[in-house]
């Protein structure tokens, strides 16, 4: 009975001493499987980032962080390409302690595991162990909610710890705004805001574009550590922290002491290189090179300027030559948009070249004399160039609407008289898509409703002049080729030949468009069209006054009797006159013609050219008395160009 509580006491040490031994077993196991959890947490935060430039008071201060493991005090600085010196100081000593809030993600999203292990280590960062002077607490969950406000106790930042619990939605956009205003009012320090966050943002009523700005406005950079696993908006938060510079993080809850240890380590490395004296420059940016060890990154700052944040200092676009220079220039993009649209329209016109059939058939000669021909502005189906059953549709609707209004006539016979291969009611289709493109295309290329306006007007009108330009060419050529015609038409009455037989062989010999339209005046005549009536409608169809006169006296010689060779030839002769006589009208008022041209144009191309070169200087008088002003002066400007083409307009 004695032996056996002489012998317990014996034990109890052997047991205990093999218990503290299990305990310094374990301890060195979750040691080594914190340090491999470390190994597990994402850092892609950048070795060697610049955070602010200033270029006030004729020094250039550089601000940088590094966390490599070089000496980072003595960086190598070029500056517009020039070596440069500089003194460099850490943050600390130069009077910048740090600052910083945490904004914690407190969401039911979260779990209470997470956010309690996230709010046990956050002493690593706080006053007194970390690299912040002074620091704040702000929670997401339930609506953003200000925990401590940035201190320098330790024991205020805590004091509320207890009442930290998942609840709710994530507020995240309003924490981050009210985290910004807090580190805004901290004074010059340096100013850090660490987002630990598990979900996304669900109950705010700041936007991003909102939180982005006041956290620019605030100078803060921004370090985010994202649960892994979690829900957490990774593409937005990233985005964040390349605007404002900082860092970006993604491990586990037991990874805590890892993650904000790499904050801690930026904070702790953060430097100031000053250059005093530093050379002018030409031009609204500078270049900067930091070199640290291996790591070398490129920024960029303006003259009596201070920037902050990756944003403002990222590097110049490199220009390289006149060349690049002209590239980059705001009216060679404009040219561009101009050459966009016109190959827009080369291949709309191709495309509908190759949709459209040949019109040599019999089936296109007979068309005159179908029933169907003219509804709805067409021939039939098989000579449509709109082919889809959409396209059809709303070249019917055109059609139909400008027929009840009598424009889809006049719009028929100017396309004839241009020889283009369009309907009436194809041709305002692609005319009005064309214009709605067009002002589409220009306000996403350049973003100004002014030179969209100006593009769909150019697309408005531009279509009636090239149409009409084609139609008066080809007109001009139907008239200069009317004498020979003329003569041509005689020789073959010398000859024995028929009037008809006449205009045929002349139609084979002569150019076009005169070749064409008597071939399809004699074409039309064989079908039963008396040929005076089959003549008459080319002089309609090509609007020529001189060949309805030749075949005004076709018809008077064909019910009179008489030469009508030698009638030919005298109205040949006076229309070789008239001719001449144009000429010498339009050699007479060359002067007058050129001085209305270009008194039409200066006004409008010295006011794009102005606006081109100084925007904001022609831009006032788009608004108010200008716009008034503008308006009188275009009023005036058409009167006066009427005025001016009245004068030297003389009819022969």
């Amino acid at each position: 009975m004695t032996k056996g509580p002489t012998r317990r006491p014996r034990r109890r040490p052997r047991f205990a001493l093999a218990l503290s031994g299990a305990a310094v077993l374990l301890g060195l196991a979750v040691t080594h499987t914190t340090a491999v959890s470390g190994a597990e947490v994402d850092n892609s935060t950048p070795t060697l980032q610049v955070r602010a430039i200033d270029n006030r008071d004729g020094q250039l201060k550089v601000d940088y962080m590094y966390r490599g493991t070089t000496d980072a005090s003595s960086p190598q600085l070029t500056v517009n390409g020039k070596a440069a010196n500089a003194d460099t100081v850490s943050l600390a000593e130069a009077g910048l302690p740090a600052s910083g809030v945490v904004v914690l993600d407190t969401s039911s999203a979260v779990s209470n595991a997470t956010v309690q292990l996230a709010k046990a280590d956050l002493v690593t960062l706080g006053p007194g162990n970390g690299p912040f002077a002074q620091l704040g607490l702000v929670t997401t969950g339930d609506g953003a909610r200000i925990v401590a406000q940035p201190t320098t106790v330790p024991s205020a930042l805590t004091a509320n710890f207890a009442s930290i619990v998942p609840k709710g939605v994530s507020s995240l956009w309003d924490a981050v705004v009210m985290a910004s205003d807090l580190v805004a009012e901290s004074g010059e320090t340096q100013r850090n805001i660490i987002l630990v966050v598990g979900s996304t943002d669900a109950g705010s009523a700041a936007s991003y574009s909102e939180t982005l700005t006041a956290l620019r406005n605030a100078g803060a950079s921004l370090h985010v550590i994202a649960i892994k696993g979690s829900g957490a908006d990774g593409a937005a938060l990233r985005e964040l922290v390349g605007s404002l510079g900082g860092s970006f993080q993604v491990g586990q809850d037991r990874e805590f002491d890892t993650l904000y240890g790499n904050v801690v380590e930026l904070g702790a490395n953060q430097y100031r290189a000053t250059i005093d004296n530093v050379a002018t420059f030409d031009g609204e940016l500078a270049s900067l090179a930091l070199k640290v060890g291996n790591e070398e990154v490129a920024a960029s700052y303006r003259p009596a300027v201070l920037s902050i944040g990756a944003e403002a200092v990222k590097p110049a676009p490199a220009v390289s030559g006149e060349i690049d220079e002209v590239f980059i220039s705001t009216w060679v993009k404009y040219l561009i948009v101009a050459f966009v649209a016109l190959a827009a329209g080369g291949a709309a016109f191709a495309l509908i070249s190759l949709m459209t059939k040949r019109r040599d058939g019999l089936n296109h000669a007979l068309r005159h004399y179908d029933e169907t021909y003219g509804v709805n502005g067409f021939d039939d189906d098989e000579q449509q160039s709109a082919k889809s059953a959409l396209l059809q549709n709303v070249v019917e609707g055109v059609g139909g609407l400008a027929q009840d209004r009598g424009f889809l006539v006049r719009v028929e016979a100017l396309l004839e008289r241009a020889d283009l291969p369009l309907r009436a009611a194809e041709a305002l289709t692609f005319y009005l898509g064309g214009a709605i493109v067009s002002v589409i295309v220009t306000f996403v290329m350049t973003g100004s409703w002014m030179f969209a306006i100006g593009v769909v007007l150019l697309a408005l009108i531009l279509p009636g002049f090239v149409v009409d330009f084609l139609a008066k060419r080809r007109k001009k050529k139907f008239s200069n080729l009317l004498p020979d015609m003329l003569q041509l038409l005689a020789g073959t009455l010398r000859a024995g030949y028929s009037i008809g037989q006449g205009f045929e062989a002349v139609s084979g010999e002569i150019d076009e468009p005169m070749g064409k339209e008597l071939r399809r005046a004699v074409t039309e005549a064989r079908l039963g069209k008396p040929l005076d009536e089959a003549l008459e409608s080319v002089a309609i169809r090509m609007d020529s006054e001189d060949f309805g006169w030749a075949v005004m006296a076709i018809r008077i010689q064909r019910e009179v009797g008489g030469n009508l060779a030698e009638l030919l030839m005298t109205v040949s002769d006076t229309m070789v006159q008239r001719m001449r006589l144009r000429r010498d009208v339009a050699s007479l008022t060359a002067e007058g013609r050129m001085s209305a041209i270009i008194l039409g144009l200066l006004p409008p191309g010295l006011g794009f050219a102005m606006y081109f070169m100084n925007p904001e200087y022609i831009s006032k008088l788009f608004s108010g008395t200008g716009l008034i002003l503008l308006v009188a002066s275009v009023f005036m400007m058409l009167i006066g160009f009427v005025w001016m083409k009245k004068t030297i307009t003389i009819e022969v």
